[in-house]
């Protein structure tokens, strides 16, 4: 099971945590999270035979038929909040909001990212105000990843790689959060990440996350 999957990976060096979410939108979609203490502690337990066997058993048990599934690995930064904690019952992690936004040209350059911080940070002051918030995180996925089909022509069509920016903000409950959604403190500022230059799409998905 993905509980047993986890467990197992929590028993290598420098794993600290591991959560897991059903997409609310799409619940064909699982999401899960693993925070490690580094990079090189990640890296370190890839490279060992035993997490080798485990990363094929774990595919081939839990991706099946034609599911697939994508890895990336995020540094995150500009924590107002401790990421998917505290606890709001019996193991629950609270309702999560996942934003993948994809940007192009693919690399960025450091310059551009840092710019792209400095316009999406004016909106943490806005989730401040409104409180409420269990966590949030932010920084770049160190993968360049395919970004989301988009309608062209009435044909879908693949825009290539791109830089993505992940940023999770958990809330107390759903209710709390599309209350802020539909507030005019969010529409006033929500220019903030629309306009954002080279901002090719973005996935957004809500889950409510579970610790192993």
């Amino acid at each position: 099971t993905l509980q047993q999957h986890l467990k197992s990976v929590l028993v290598f060096d420098g794993a600290q945590a591991a959560y897991y979410g059903q997409a609310i939108e799409k619940p064909h979609i699982v999401i899960v999270i693993v925070n490690w203490d580094s990079l090189d502690s990640h890296i370190k337990a890839t490279e060992t035979p035993k997490f080798a066997a485990h990363g094929s058993s774990f595919r081939s048990k839990l991706i099946k038929d034609n599911g697939t599934g994508t890895v990336f690995h995020v540094p995150f930064k500009n924590n107002m909040l401790d990421a998917l904690q505290p606890k709001t019952s019996a193991g629950t992690i609270g309702d999560t909001e996942i934003v993948l936004a994809h940007f192009q040209p693919s690399p960025l350059s450091q310059g551009a990212k840092d710019a792209i911080l400095e316009s999406f940070s004016h909106v943490e002051p806005v989730l401040e105000r409104h409180g409420a918030l269990t966590s949030y995180r932010n920084g770049w996925a160190l993968e360049s990843l395919d970004t989301p089909l988009l309608e062209k022509g009435g044909e879908k069509e693949s825009g290539g790689k791109c830089d993505v920016y992940v940023c999770l903000t958990g809330w107390d409950k759903m209710e709390t959060h599309v209350k802020f959604m539909e507030s005019q403190d969010f529409k006033d500022n929500q220019h903030w990440y629309m306009g954002v230059e080279g901002l090719r799409g973005s996935e957004i998905v809500h889950a409510r996350f579970y610790e192993v």
